[in-house]
Parts: structure tokens; sequence; C-alpha cells
């Protein structure tokens, strides 16, 4: 633990009042969690957050060496206090981070923020965030989560907003003025939810282990009626998958690549949630194509197709009969 570690006592909640660009957010608790962290990943990620909110809260799942000294270590200067809570299993990303959701509570958090160890938020993000929570309850609109977009790091190139339509993932722009556009579905770091939302929607679905756990939550949300908004002015640094390909299908794209083993979860977790109630039909179909597409992609052309194909199955029979949790015992050939 830090030597400025989390106190027990709730944070002090300044008036619900927007805060200019680039000020502290002191009713915002961060919740980050690690796997195997490297020092110059995760370092960069506290330090972006660590001048705009008041609590860092580390959830490291049962990493190979604990991050937990060289955490304290750096945190030392931050403005915001840091606790490490070391995991002796790894958890999975659902139940890493509902354990740094309890903490937050716990501290009197009005605001939690979501973040992966690789994610670098700009300095002002979380203002803007929590900003635009603020005007649309003003405007009567229940927001579950709002997120940024993220500028990837193999490319600099920034991303878009989701909404499901029938057979494929709809890009939603922003136009010149920035502002608030309504998605279908946020990634998991970088959105900020009100505490009194995950309060109302229960918090992160621990059976799917990995993947889909942000989709799930976010249809949740929107099946009782909350709203998911992307914010057009706040930006952060994220790559999705270890790297990302360019391929050519009916035009030239750019695809995030995982290690065979995501593609069990993947494939698993989409079975699982079809199986959901509140899980719309123009996502069912949408992700339908997307599994052929990754079907394609990485199990005919990629060089691991063996073993992402033997991944896929496997996240198929065991979507079909129900298997929820961490993957256990399986193992893809040539897989570490």
């Amino acid at each position: 633990m830090s030597d400025r570690s989390i106190s027990a006592e709730p944070l002090a909640v300044r008036p619900p009042a927007t805060p200019a660009e680039g000020e502290y957010c002191p009713d915002v608790v961060a919740v980050l969690v690690t796997h195997n962290p490297t020092p110059k990943t995760l370092l960069p990620a506290l330090e972006s957050v660590a001048r705009q909110v008041s609590a860092i809260v580390v959830v490291d799942n049962a990493s190979e060496h604990s991050p937990q000294g060289w955490i304290r270590h750096a945190s030392r200067n931050f403005r915001a206090a840091v606790e490490v809570l070391v995991q002796e299993n790894n958890l999975g990303l659902g139940a890493g981070y509902n354990v740094g959701l309890d903490q937050a509570r716990a501290l009197g958090a009005v605001f939690v923020l979501l973040l992966d160890q690789d994610s670098e938020l700009e300095f002002g993000t979380i203002a803007k965030l929590r900003a635009a929570h603020l005007d649309l309850a003003r405007r009567g609109v229940m927001a579950a989560a709002v997120g940024p977009r993220y500028r990837d790091a193999s490319d600099a190139s920034l991303s878009q907003f989701v909404r499901a339509s029938c057979f494929r993932f709809k890009r939603v722009g922003c136009g010149e003025n920035g502002g608030t556009v309504e998605a279908d579905f946020l990634i998991s770091s970088g959105s900020l939810l009100p505490m009194a939302a995950i309060e109302a929607i229960g918090k992160m679905d621990e059976g799917l282990y990995i993947d889909h756990v942000d989709t799930e939550w976010c249809f949740r949300a929107r099946s009782l009626g909350f709203g998911i908004f992307g914010v057009c002015d706040a930006i952060m640094r994220h790559s999705l998958g270890e790297r990302r390909v360019a391929i050519w299908f009916l035009r030239w794209r750019k695809v995030p690549v995982h290690s065979p083993f995501r593609y069990y979860y993947i494939f698993r977790n989409s079975i699982l949630l079809r199986r959901r109630s509140y899980m719309p039909k123009k996502w069912r179909c949408a992700d339908l194509s997307r599994l052929f597409q990754m079907l394609f992609f990485f199990g005919l052309l990629a060089p691991n197709r063996l073993a992402n194909l033997h991944m896929m199955w496997c996240g198929l029979r065991d979507g079909m009969n129900g298997v929820e949790g961490k993957l256990s015992r399986l193992r893809a050939p040539g897989d570490s």
C-alpha cells in the first residue's frame, strides 16, 4: 500500500457543479485492473489520472511479480491517494472491476472511472466526462456511462462510437461542434459511471471473465432505461488487442489481433449473451456477422489459424453448454 493509501473515510464531495476543463474532480475514484503490467505501460496510465481524481484503486489480478512496490514508489508525489489490492487468483476483468467498485463505494465516490492498465487519459478528460454526466442529468437524461474517444497507440487514429444495425456495427462520428453522441455500448476503459447507476443496474458480470463484460453491462443498463453516451472532446490513448493489422475485405480496415485464448472468450461469451433477453436483435445480428468475419480472418488466414480455430470451437462448444468463468485445463496448440 502506498504511503498515501486511501483512507476509510468518505471522500469529500464538492456540490454538483460543472468543473472547468482540467479541473480536479474530488468526487471521482479511478478503478484500474492489472495483470502482469509493466512500468512502461502502467505508470503513464496512473500518472494520467493522478492529477484528476481523488483516489486510484489498483486491483492486481495475481500478477507473477506484484506491481505493489514500484507503484508505491511512483505514487509518492501523486495528488491522488493510491491503493493496490492484490488478489491471490486472477479473477478476470469483471470481478476485478467489482472489487474496485466495492472499494470506491466504501470511499463515498459519486463517480467511478474504469481503466485498463495501458490507457492514458489526456489532462482534463475526466472533467469533461463528469460535465457531460451533469449536463445530461440537467436535461432529464439518465446516463449509465459516458466514455471518451480513444487514440490508437499504434497509428494515432481516433476512434468513433458504435451503434448496432442489421448485420454490422455502425460507426457514429462526432460533428464539428463535439458534444455527446448516443452509443449502444462503450469499451470499459475510460468509462465514467455514476455510483447511483451502478446501484440501480448492478455490478459487472463476473462469469464472462474478460470479453463482452462492458457490452453486457451497457445493454443491461439500456434495458433498464439508462443511456450510454460518447463524449466527443474527451480523449484517451488506448490499444485494442496485442497489435493491429491491415486487412482487405471490401475495403482496407485495421483489426485488432489477440492471442488465441482470447478468441475462446469472444466466441463463448457471444453465445452466452445471445441467451440474455435484454440483448437486442440488432446486436445479435451484427455480432453474428462479426464472428463470421473473425472466423474468416483469424481462423483461416492468420499465422496462428489452427490455434485460433481450436479456441473458437471450444468457445462455441462451451457457450452452447452454458459454461462461464475462467478457461481452465484447455490450451490451444502452440499457445503458451
